[in-house]
């Protein structure tokens, strides 16, 4: 886990200017339009998992939602 002071330091204040300059140049890249934005980091993503170099966890499914219930009054409950 990363503590405060190390983020108060110089090298990580080049750092994360270095990381937000990028995620800048990536998103005029994509014309700053969110859906295509997405289409391009998955596409990383999955280029990246291809490569054999990196390791990913893979997500759970969601969960499913429970059936809703019906009070006794009828009425369907959240």
């Amino acid at each position: 886990m990363v503590k405060r002071e190390d983020l108060l330091r110089p090298e990580m204040n080049e750092v994360v200017k270095e990381v937000r300059e990028m995620r800048m140049k990536i998103s005029e890249k994509c014309g700053h339009d969110l859906n295509r934005l997405f289409a391009y980091y998955q596409k990383v993503g999955e280029e990246m998992r291809k490569s054999g170099k990196y390791k990913f966890v893979n997500p759970e499914p969601p969960a499913e939602k429970p059936a809703p219930t019906e009070s006794p009054r009828g009425e369907t409950a959240d």
